[in-house]
């Protein structure tokens, strides 16, 4: 698996966002800013995080977006697949199915197991992890 840029600008507006707390709503423009992001991406983004229910956002003057849940409690899996993007180490094991070696594949057995575990990883990270000192 790698992280395409969506998810790379996902985790970081969403870690940006977690280091503010809740209180303080900011706006996208603001976050793409302050990273050299593309603005119109990261609204986006955090649109599609909103949809998951991960973000709220005010609209107005003053307005932007803020955390809807405590940064402890978001997983990095949570965050990457609430923008559409799959976390699987190899494609058999998740939207590409319908491999013509499945019934034969010598190596299937080893992938499940590592992105079983890769997934419990991804699963055991959260925001506040990487906003420890």
């Amino acid at each position: 698996m790698r992280l395409n840029r969506k998810s790379s600008y996902g985790l970081i507006a969403a870690l940006d966002l977690a280091t503010r707390g809740a209180e303080t709503p900011i706006s996208a423009r603001s976050i793409a800013s302050k990273y050299g992001l593309p603005a119109p991406f990261v609204e986006k983004i955090l649109h599609e995080l909103a949809g998951a229910g991960l973000v709220t956002g005010q609209k107005g003057r003053g307005g932007g977006y803020r955390l809807a849940v405590d940064p402890a409690a978001i997983s990095i899996r949570r965050v990457i697949e609430a923008l559409g993007e799959s976390v699987d180490l190899v494609g058999c094991l998740g939207r590409e199915p319908d491999c013509h070696l499945e019934s034969v594949c010598p190596t299937k057995p080893t992938w499940e197991r590592a992105d079983r575990r890769f997934k419990a990883l991804l699963d055991s990270l959260c925001l506040s992890d990487f906003l420890a000192p």
